[in-house]
C-alpha cells in the first residue's frame, strides 16, 4: 500500500510539473510574438511619417578618428522618418537633409537611414552617410562610410517623438 501511495505522488508530481512547464512554455512565446508582430506599440508604428527632435553631440572616438579639432556643443535638431516614401532626414552640417532624403530600411525596434555621398571632408572622402534611431530606447547614431574603407561613428545623441496636438 506505500508503494502504491508513492507511485501516485511521484506520477502526480509528473504531472503538475509537466502543466506547469507548458504554461510557462507558451506564454513565453506568445509574448514573444506578440512583442515582433505588434509595431503599434513602437513610436510611428509602421505608417505615416514619424517626427523627431534630437539633442545631438559628436562622438568623441569618431572626432578623433577624423582629427576634429574645435569642440561643437550639443545641439537640437530635428528629424523625420517617412514610412509611406519609405525615407528620412535630419538636420545638420554632416547630415542627410531633407531635400536629399535617404532610403529607410527597418531592422526590428531600430530605424536605418543610407545615403550614397561622395564628398570631401575632414581630410577624407566620404561615400556614405547614415544615421540609425532605436524607437524603444530613443538613441541615435550616425556614421559616416569613408573611401578607405573605415565606417566611422561621429554623431550620437537622443530623440523623442514630435506629438503635435489635436488643434
Amino acid at each position: 500500500m506505500l508503494k502504491n501511495i508513492a507511485i501516485g505522488i511521484a506520477i502526480g508530481l509528473l504531472v503538475m510539473g509537466g502543466i506547469w512547464g507548458l504554461v510557462h512554455l507558451l506564454g513565453d512565446n506568445g509574448t514573444v510574438s506578440s512583442e515582433l508582430s505588434d509595431t503599434q506599440k513602437l513610436p510611428g508604428g509602421n505608417k505615416g511619417v514619424m517626427d523627431l527632435i534630437c539633442e545631438l553631440q559628436l562622438d568623441l572616438d569618431g572626432q578623433l578618428a577624423l582629427g576634429i579639432k574645435e569642440n561643437e556643443p550639443a545641439r537640437v535638431a530635428m528629424a523625420q522618418i517617412d514610412f509611406e516614401k519609405k525615407s528620412g532626414w535630419y538636420q545638420g552640417r554632416i547630415a542627410i537633409s531633407e531635400s536629399r532624403a535617404g532610403t529607410l530600411s527597418l531592422m526590428g525596434t531600430r530605424v536605418k537611414v543610407y545615403r550614397p555621398a561622395m564628398f570631401q571632408r575632414f581630410g577624407v572622402m566620404v561615400t556614405g552617410e547614415e544615421f540609425v534611431v532605436d524607437r524603444k530606447t530613443g538613441s541615435f547614431e550616425q556614421s559616416l562610410s569613408l573611401s578607405d574603407g573605415r565606417t566611422v561613428k561621429l554623431i550620437k545623441g537622443t530623440c523623442a517623438q514630435v506629438i503635435k496636438p489635436p488643434f
